[in-house]
């Protein structure tokens, strides 16, 4: 897994050095680095963002817009899920919320999509086939791939629910049993203070203090549906810019005001989920008080592409 993070935070790297406009030298002359550099070779302040009809917005757990539903009839009683993003008429890269009542498990089963996920509430332990048992606490990112059967629990520890936001990429389901073929890969999981976390600079034009590290990314070789940790100092600003790739999000901590382009400023605090269109601008800024830190999951490579224009000072 080391040598398998390591690779990603080239790729990573590279793509945020392209979209920034700077030149690097001795860049990595591999496929993988030069898969990267070829989706976005041309200097930041040259490239216009493309049009979105698209808004951005949020939601929280207790929010009267998400809509809670019963599970799957082979779940416990009590359990409920809620599809807070599913723009995609195929059913691709949508985003729920997951509901398991305290002491409840949900039995073996497996997902046709890899799970990218965050706690918001409650203590939960999930058991993935051929590991130890894992256990997860509010603010927890976890990674589940495609197909690997495991069991989950919500445990009675403080008599909270067990909310888990999760990002796919496939189409939602849930099977109960266990798929024909059971994946190589192992789940894991990671919090912002973990050692496996590498953090590293931002772009340059970002503020100072600001860092980025990528936990996981299904498609190595294309930089695809990547999973980031952001981090942004108190009082701190990110200016106006965009990306490539839709942002789906939750808060792990801090206070945090999005002003996206045409929209009236959204506030998040911890654990609001937040969606953001592809190529719509904005600015970001870090309340004073705790320092922001974002979990992002990506579906194109991972770039910022600052909107200021090349002759203007990049300022801090």
């Amino acid at each position: 897994m080391k040598h398998h993070l390591t690779q990603i935070i080239l790729v990573v790297t590279v793509v945020l050095i392209a979209a920034c406009g700077v030149e690097t030298p001795n860049a990595p002359s591999d496929n993988t680095a030069s898969a990267a550099t070829s989706t976005a070779e041309s200097p930041a302040h040259a490239v216009t963002p493309p049009v979105t009809a698209q808004e951005a917005f949020t939601r929280t757990v207790d929010d009267p817009r998400v809509e809670w539903n019963p599970c799957f009839e082979w779940m416990p009683e009590g359990c409920e899920l809620a599809v807070v993003q599913g723009l995609d008429p195929e059913g691709l890269n949508a985003d729920a919320f997951f509901k398991l009542p305290p002491g409840s498990t949900v039995v073996e089963h497996w997902h046709t999509s890899a799970e990218r996920m965050v706690l918001l509430s409650g203590v939960m332990e999930v058991d993935y086939e051929g590991q130890d048992p894992v256990r997860v606490y509010p603010g927890t990112y976890a990674y589940g791939p495609a197909e690997l059967p495991h069991e989950t629990h919500c445990l009675e520890e403080g008599n909270e629910p067990c909310i888990l936001f999760i990002a796919f990429e496939d189409p939602i389901d849930a099977i109960e049993g266990r798929p024909d073929e059971i994946p190589d890969e192992p789940a894991f999981i990671r919090t912002a203070t973990d050692p496996e976390v590498d953090w590293g600079p931002c772009p340059e034009w970002m503020p100072e203090g600001c860092q980025l590290a990528v936990i996981q990314m299904l498609d190595l070789d294309e930089g695809l549906n990547a999973d980031a940790l952001f981090r942004l100092a108190p009082g701190t600003k990110v200016p106006m810019h965009w990306h490539t790739s839709a942002e789906r999000m939750v808060l792990l901590s801090g206070e945090l005001r999005v002003n996206y382009q045409g929209q009236q400023p959204t506030h998040l605090s911890p654990f609001t989920y937040a969606y953001g269109p592809a190529g719509l601008a904005h600015d970001t800024i870090c309340a004073d008080g705790d320092e922001c830190i974002l979990f992002i999951a990506f579906e194109e490579p991972i770039d910022a592409i600052d909107l200021r224009g090349g002759d203007l000072p990049h300022r801090r």
